[in-house]
């Protein structure tokens, strides 16, 4: 890879730490500020609602079918784990530039969501969730952006994976 384009890619991942203080600062403000208020809007489809979710959704969610759950320590833990393979994952890809931009651009915005994740969890022991959609689901911009970063990725790869088998 030359040079010029090593450091685009150090750019973009120069994202992240600009993600996750965006994350920060609206939490802050959310719980400082807002806590108790509701808006909701388009008949409750869409609206405002913050409050701390503890249930670790995800992990938990599965295991409360079986009856069990698993610490917030232990959730803390896993979620490091995640990070560290998934986020060197990312960034080794990112570094051979095999799938392109995009794809830099999903993996920074993904691993900034997961590092606000971790963040949630050791501060407040749960995320702050503020974003009320479809009538009951309450989110916050963290989980949008794990989201578009992992449907930024797959498109990414699987066009580039297309384009390669076209030549």
């Amino acid at each position: 890879m030359n040079r010029s384009k090593r450091y685009e890619t150090v750019r973009l991942f120069g994202l992240i730490p600009f993600i996750v203080a965006v994350d920060v600062a609206i939490k802050l403000i959310v719980t400082r500020f807002f806590m108790g208020t509701k808006l909701l809007l388009l008949g409750g489809f869409i609206g405002f609602n913050p409050h701390i979710n503890r249930e670790q959704m995800g992990i938990n969610m599965e295991l409360s079918k079986l009856g069990m759950s698993i610490s917030n320590e232990a959730n803390i833990f896993l979620n490091i784990l995640i990070l560290l393979f998934v986020g060197g994952l990312l960034l080794k890809l990112n570094y051979k530039r095999i799938y392109g931009r995009a794809f830099a651009v999903g993996s920074a915005i993904g691993i900034a969501s997961c590092i606000c994740s971790l963040y949630d969890k050791i501060i407040w022991g749960g995320s702050p969730d503020y974003i009320y959609l479809l009538n009951s689901y309450i989110t916050d911009l963290k989980d949008i952006g794990l989201v578009a970063g992992s449907i930024i990725c797959v498109i990414a790869f699987f066009r580039t994976e297309h384009n390669k088998s076209k030549n």
